[in-house]
């Protein structure tokens, strides 16, 4: 019960109640805060940046229009945004767009036309974790890019998965042994 009390006074929840009100400021540090976390959620879930950039931007849409129903009482305003986020994902792959057969030539332009030299070691490390995390369960798959990608702390995990921080840190935990497994200190 008294998760529940923590996470509904959090810093978000109180920036989103601002929000409800009008405060442009709140929704530019809610936006702040959370950009970068949903874009790297995002994409280790299509591995494609347009796409990203595209569902960032219906979820932050979603976020505006939706942000009258949010209700404090019934839970943390980062567990109904990530659960915005969440469906956003699943209704873009239940539509099932076409992918046209260049896209990897398209995709590859953008990733070597950086400034300076790539760091190829640093983008075949990346492509070697985003093959492996594929090869997970989905429930682990899930709970990587909570813990590591969306840096999401226990609490706020919880909350979203329906299950109790420990059992969650003990996931994480055998998590972490099977990257080391893997990985050892390749990366």
């Amino acid at each position: 019960m008294e998760l529940r009390k923590k996470l509904k006074s959090g810093r978000l929840t109180q920036l989103a109640l601002r929000m409800q009100k009008g405060d442009r400021k709140a929704a530019a540090a809610l936006y702040d805060e959370l950009a970068p976390k949903l874009y790297g959620f995002l994409f280790t879930r299509t591995n494609e940046r347009e796409t990203v950039e595209d569902l960032s931007q219906e979820i932050f849409i979603k976020l505006l229009e939706k942000i009258g129903s949010f209700d404090a009482s019934r839970g943390a305003f980062t567990v109904w945004f990530w659960q915005i986020a969440r469906n956003a994902l699943i209704d873009h792959y239940r539509e099932k767009k076409p992918v046209p057969f260049s896209s990897f030539e398209e995709e590859a332009v953008p990733l070597l036309a950086v400034a300076g030299a790539p760091n190829f070691d640093h983008w075949f490390g990346a492509l070697k974790v985003r093959q492996w995390v594929e090869t997970l369960e989905e429930s682990d798959r899930e709970l990587f890019q909570y813990r590591f990608v969306a840096e999401m702390p226990y609490s706020e995990m919880a909350a979203l998965c329906g299950k109790s921080e420990g059992a969650l840190r003990i996931a994480v935990s055998r998590l972490k042994s099977k990257i080391k497994k893997e990985f050892g200190n390749s990366l």
